[in-house]
């Protein structure tokens, strides 16, 4: 038997842990308990040395699991799967499984559970060693690429407008009240500034978390113009950059300066062989994502074909276009030249 979790009476400390643990860049979001409700088995299941933990939002009739349950290994995957899909089933729900890693695709998609697989959404991981490589004073001249010359004009220009960037260490520093109205009023005002349908699977929520979460702050003439948060993934070297904001009045280059002052910050944390802020120290390699990025079409993967493959990709197209989807991965294609990969995920839908 297994249950979903009332948001009021959730540890919600104990599920942060858990996701800076074992947690994926997907499961970062169900934090948001006005948008995600939280399932957890109510019996053990025996292989886990934890009561897995699966983040979902639920509209009309259908149930969106949002990326991998949270699990203490591979092999407790399976029967974590089959345990949410029969309690969703006992609500007579439709449920649709999203931004899935590789491991959990290829369970769905077996005989046992039979499903579709569409894949429309990569994840963009920054590889630290080449952005400071490319970016470094010995390579001038030599960037090849134009996205690399662009960012390191962006960076240059927020340098010469006077654009400093620093860690900003909640519970040691304190935001002034001029702060915190800065900060406030720089949301309100590019959120103003954002045109369109909005799709987002979070809202910008910076405090949320503050215990594992990191913060660079850019400052103007003493006044923040900008900001980055950082959360931590599978306990080890491997970090999500969940908003990277420049306010409306801020210098070229702001957001390009606080991506590659954070990249730096931990890339010199590795060498010193220390994370003062995470979980000890690793031998881990460091690893930087982005986050979920839309893919600029839609493929079968696995149990699908003829028609409804045309349907789906007309109406994923149709969408992305109307919600300006695409135009949300601008900001990486700048980085596109120093990732390690384009990571494919894949959304899971139920076959017809």
């Amino acid at each position: 038997m297994s249950n979903s979790i009332n948001p009021d009476t959730l540890d919600k400390l104990s599920i942060a842990d858990l996701i800076a643990e074992y947690g994926s860049s997907s499961a970062t979001a169900w934090l948001e308990s006005e948008q995600y409700k939280i399932w957890r088995p109510t019996e053990d299941i025996p292989q886990s040395k934890f009561k897995p933990v699966q983040g979902y939002m639920q509209k009309d009739s259908y149930v969106f699991a949002w990326g991998n349950p949270l699990v203490s290994s591979p092999e407790v995957l399976k029967p974590t799967a089959r345990a949410f899909v029969d309690y969703v089933t006992t609500m007579n729900l439709q449920l649709v499984w999203a931004c899935v890693d590789h491991n959990l695709e290829e369970i769905l998609a077996s005989n046992e559970f039979s499903w579709s697989v569409v894949s429309c959404i990569h994840e963009d991981i920054i590889n630290p060693n080449r952005l400071l490589e490319l970016t470094s004073s010995e390579n001038r001249g030599r960037e090849g690429a134009r996205v690399v010359k662009d960012l390191k004009k962006n960076l240059r220009w927020a340098e010469k407008s006077g654009v400093c960037v620093e860690e900003f260490h909640a519970g040691v520093n304190t935001w002034s009240e001029e702060d915190q109205k800065v900060v406030r009023d720089g949301i309100q005002r590019w959120r103003e500034g954002r045109e369109g349908v909005q799709i987002a699977s979070t809202t910008l929520k910076p405090c949320l978390d503050s215990k594992h979460r990191r913060y660079w702050v850019a400052r103007q003439d003493g006044k923040v113009v900008g900001f980055l948060v950082l959360t931590p993934l599978r306990g080890d070297s491997s970090w999500q950059i969940k908003n990277a904001i420049s306010f409306p009045d801020a210098p070229k280059g702001t957001s390009e300066t606080l991506v590659y002052r954070t990249v730096k910050d931990l890339y010199e944390e590795k060498q010193d062989g220390v994370y003062k802020h995470h979980l000890g120290s690793t031998r881990n390699p460091l690893t930087i994502t982005f986050g979920i990025t839309a893919s600029d079409h839609l493929k079968p993967i696995h149990n699908l074909g003829g028609w409804w493959v045309s349907v789906l990709s007309k109406t994923y197209g149709g969408v992305a276009s109307a919600a300006g989807l695409l135009k949300r991965g601008a900001f990486r294609v700048r980085y596109s030249h120093i990732l390690f990969n384009r990571l494919k995920l894949y959304t899971q839908v139920v076959s017809p």
